[in-house]
């Protein structure tokens, strides 16, 4: 079931983005959305205003409050957006380090969508290698149609995990294209009769070749794509060796991370 989802926001160029994938998914599902945006503390530590009773030099304070001004402008536009599409109350800010926020309030929701940037930010970073709830990343240009998916397949147990996560969640999705690179000679006959009793339509691809240009260019087909986590030294070990970065950078559609 997808009872609350988590947005959280950054930097986004474009806010409506996301606010439009959670409107979406709420008049499907009938799932609550909130929004979460963190003021991360963190910049303190970057240009501390004093450093051992010593007042740093004037230009570092005014950085800082310069920072704090653009910060409360960003929040300000924010919440004049958010309203558009929930009701205001739902708009989280917080204080503090963003992981560690990140880890507390997963408890309270099923998946966490954010923005897929072109290259992946370190805040970004910290959330796919901690997280313990799904993750459905958005890039800039969605057009919000979820029907064809695609699974990135090594034939791990963490893909399968994900997918299993995104059965439950988006029970109303049949149309699903297993992709697997370098793997034809290992059996993957439990997970094909899994999705055939579960009633979903299955096909199977298989390729040899270099994995994130075939997956790249496949992808291309389809309205969302299905990886296992990253948490096991930050890589696709098996898919894509150490591209795993690359290939959620170098991916034009929405990507879910189990």
């Amino acid at each position: 079931m997808l009872n609350r989802i988590l947005i959280l926001f950054g930097n986004e160029v474009d806010k409506n983005n996301l606010l439009k994938t959670g409107l979406h998914l709420k008049e499907k599902y009938g799932t609550e959305v909130y929004g979460l945006y963190i003021r991360d503390v963190r910049k303190y530590e970057v240009l501390p205003p004093t450093v051992d009773g010593l007042v740093v030099d004037n230009s570092a304070n005014l950085l800082i409050k310069e920072w704090e001004k653009s910060e409360n402008i960003q929040v300000e536009e924010l919440q004049k957006i958010f309203k558009n599409y929930f009701p205001v109350k739902n708009l989280l800010i917080e204080e503090g380090i963003t992981q560690e926020i990140l880890q507390e309030k997963m408890l309270g929701f099923d998946l966490i969508i954010t923005e897929k940037s072109k290259t992946i930010t370190s805040n970004q970073k910290e959330l796919l290698r901690h997280h313990y709830k799904p993750i459905l990343l958005i890039p800039e240009n969605n057009n919000l149609k979820v029907e064809k998916v695609m699974i990135a397949n090594d034939k791990s147990e963490r893909v399968n995990k994900s997918v299993f996560n995104f059965l439950n969640m988006f029970e109303k999705l049949n149309d699903f294209t297993s992709v697997a690179i370098n793997l034809s000679d290992e059996s993957d006959d439990e997970f094909s009769k899994y999705m055939e009793i579960a009633g979903k339509k299955l096909n199977i691809l298989e390729f040899d070749g270099k994995p994130i240009d075939i997956i790249s260019e496949k992808s291309k087909g389809f309205d969302i794509l299905i990886m296992g986590d990253l948490k096991h030294s930050f890589l696709l070990e098996r898919i894509a060796g150490n591209t795993g970065l690359k290939l959620l950078e170098n991916i034009d559609i929405p990507i879910y991370v189990g």
